[in-house]
């Protein structure tokens, strides 16, 4: 039978602290005491003073090791100053009386009553704080998301901070995951649940992202719906470059909304009414701000889309059109992508050099080499059409490398609207808001643990980047007014197509503004009324050279600079293309070995002269009358008569358009560039035959 010894604890005779009281009776006692010794060997009062700042200063230094909240280090500053003030007062007050230790007393029992303040805990903050202090494990929400995740997600996680966002709207839970193979995609899975449990109001929503490492998780939890605010485009149109990512929205916390489309395609998806077509309108407004971009729209839906972007050109405001490509239709559509095609084909080839100048396998975009981005409104009805697809799918898989991109927007992203592959080869994927979850399964996958609930409807959606976490977004409010704005800005300093690209595009390029100009101020011209060139042949293996370098043709016979645009007629002859804005620079292009040149008819003095006036003036349109006097076709008073000119030009095909417009603060009727330039391609290519009249017509 074993003995049981008793020990007797023994006295602690320590002069450690036992609670609060017990500190507040030591302090008092060794303060008494210091005053007595200062006072015995006839302590300065200085001392005294230096003691209380001596004693602060430690104070804060410590407090910041013991991560402290704001009330304990004002407890502890209060207590150092008023023990160093009762010190001072001690040493220039003796000899000492009743109310000097009745003061002191009074002070220890304050600091006993307020001790609490003094513990050394986390900082703490509530949910809707506008600060930025952090929060740390032992706080009240902390414990709150530790509890519900484990309730919600059966995952114990350890919460290490929280982040009130700059906007007040939420907050940042960072938190890390317990071992045994726990991934963020669980937690990700339950994102709907947890916004349940912490009763969140109707719009926000808990998004699950990637923490500093992969054992950690950030779950972004919106407190106030501020999706439901309306966002305008911030009024800035300098210029950005496309391998920065664009913007066009904010996040719930105020974050950019933005997608990198240098080499990313895009998918955009929405019902009808839920904001696709103005979220385009803020896509096109960041593309067109890029000094090394050029949009192309694509809308066969009559061309909604570019309308408010094309009417500063139709009026005359601008002398370039800011989109450099529409097609409100499926005949130009086709032309567009044909081209767009040729040209990704041509650039493989042709810039091979540029590519080991820079040793980068990507083609190195700059403003001598734009990026084409080809903007699609309503892609469904693209995809209806066999041939149209089938080169949506090309460029798709083709144009990366060679900077031919495209962002395509549909109703709704299954199959039947957007073919499978193409889905799986857009890197930027948008959803935006409908009645139904299901969309978000068909475009993100059905683990995306998103809800339209997390949503404040139109103009709102999530967007994925390359599998990402699908992350909810306001695209920006872009109103008429503010698109022509910004087309005057962006008609002023976006590129122009570099010449081997235009060339390999062909006359479908070349001529594209005439009917461009057409379909928009007359939309309901039959297609086969607009004016359309003769198929390019394929390949074309055109290489540029500088204006004189080559003797094919000469730049003299192609108008004098002042032909735009010169298509060819048949597989056996290749013409110079160039863009038709104002003043081009024109570059001669020679042919491919085995091509032969064939020699272009003579333009009449009269176009040669107008087409000259127009760049003179530096611009896209003239009135009759000023043409006429440029001209200097006149009456008997000797003043301009458009009559006159009207004759010459009419056998020509070209007549004054239909709508007049503003020049110079006056509104008139008048003549297009355009038009002159296309009556000069089908004089040269043999197509019109030019009436003796106009030949006749003497040179003033």
């Amino acid at each position: 039978m074993g003995t049981t010894t008793t020990r007797t604890p023994r006295a602690d005779w320590s002069l450690r602290p036992r609670g609060a009281a017990g500190a507040a009776v030591q302090g008092a006692l060794a303060l008494a005491a210091l005053a007595t010794v200062g006072d015995a060997v006839n302590l300065e009062t200085i001392w005294g003073g230096a003691f209380t700042v001596a004693g602060a200063l430690g104070t804060v230094v410590v407090s910041a090791r013991q991560d402290l909240a704001p009330a304990g280090l004002l407890y502890r500053l209060g207590c150092w100053i008023g023990a160093g003030s009762w010190l001072t007062y001690a040493l220039a007050a003796t000899p000492w009386n009743l109310n000097t230790f009745a003061a002191l007393g009074i002070g220890a029992l304050t600091a006993g009553l307020l001790a609490p303040l003094a513990r050394p805990r986390s900082r703490t903050e509530t949910a809707g704080g506008g600060t930025a202090l952090v929060l740390r494990q032992g706080g009240r929400i902390g414990a709150e998301w530790e509890a519900r995740i484990l309730r919600v997600c059966r995952v114990r996680v350890v919460v290490t901070q929280v982040r009130t966002w700059p906007n007040g709207t939420g907050y940042d839970v960072h938190a890390d995951l317990p071992g045994g193979g726990v991934t963020r995609g669980q937690v990700a899975g339950y994102a709907e649940g947890l916004a349940t449990d912490a009763r969140l109001p109707e719009g926000c929503g808990v998004e699950v992202a990637a923490g500093e490492h992969r054992g950690a998780v950030v779950l972004r939890v919106s407190t106030v719906n501020r999706l439901a605010q309306v966002v305008d485009y911030p009024p800035d149109y300098s210029p950005q470059s496309v391998l920065e990512a664009i913007e066009f929205g904010e996040h719930a916390n105020s974050d950019p909304c933005g997608a990198e489309v240098r080499e990313e395609a895009t998918l955009i998806a929405g019902k009808r009414g839920s904001g696709k077509t103005t979220l385009l309108q803020a896509v096109s407004i960041a593309l067109g701000r890029c000094a090394d971009n050029i949009v192309w729209h694509l809308d066969l839906n009559g061309g909604g889309l570019t309308q408010p972007w094309i009417d500063v050109w139709l009026d005359g405001r601008v002398a370039r059109c800011p989109i450099d490509w529409a097609a409100p239709n499926l005949v130009e559509g086709k032309f567009m992508l044909e081209a767009a095609i040729s040209i990704a084909k041509h650039r493989k080839a042709s810039y091979r050099q540029l590519k080991r100048a820079h040793n980068t396998n990507l083609l190195p975009v700059s403003a001598d080499l734009p990026q084409i981005t080809i903007v699609v409104d309503e892609g469904a009805q693209a995809v209806k059409d066999r041939d149209l697809q089938a080169m949506l799918s090309e460029l798709q898989n083709i144009g990366r490398n060679e900077a031919v991109n495209l962002i395509l927007s549909a109703l709704r992203p299954t199959s039947d609207l957007v073919p499978v592959n193409m889905r799986k080869q857009a890197g930027v994927r948008i959803q935006m808001h409908g009645p139904d979850n299901e969309e978000l399964g068909h475009m993100f996958g059905w683990k995306a643990g998103v809800s339209m609930d997390q949503l404040a409807g139109k103009g709102t959606g999530f967007i994925s980047f390359d599998g990402s976490p699908p992350r909810p977004f306001r695209g920006f409010q872009v109103l008429p007014a503010q698109i022509e704005q910004a087309a005057v800005s962006i008609a002023a300093m976006r590129p122009d197509l570099d010449a081997a690209s235009a060339a390999a595009a062909g006359p479908h390029y070349a001529m594209r503004l005439n009917r461009m100009r057409q379909a928009f101020t007359n939309p309901d011209a039959e297609l086969d009324e607009l004016p359309v060139p003769a198929p390019a042949v394929a390949p074309r293996r055109l290489a540029a050279v500088p204006d004189g370098a080559g003797s094919w043709p000469d730049p003299h016979e192609l108008i004098h600079r002042h032909a735009g645009s010169l298509g060819w007629p048949d597989p056996h002859r290749i013409e110079h293309v160039a863009q038709q804005q104002s003043g081009p620079t024109l570059h001669t292009v020679r042919p491919a070995a085995g091509i032969p040149a064939v020699s272009a008819r003579p333009i009449p003095e009269v176009l040669l002269r107008a087409l000259a006036a127009f760049d003179t003036a530096g611009t896209a349109r003239l009135h009759s009358e000023e043409l006429a006097a440029a001209l200097s076709i006149l009456d008997a008073e000797g003043k301009p008569n458009p009559t006159a000119l009207a004759d010459l030009l009419r056998p020509l095909g070209v007549t004054p358009l239909s709508n007049p417009f503003l020049r110079a603060g006056e509104r008139g009727r008048g003549y297009a560039r355009d038009d002159l330039s296309a009556a000069a391609e089908r004089v040269q290519s043999g197509e019109l035959a030019v009436p003796e009249q106009v030949t006749a017509w003497p040179a003033a």
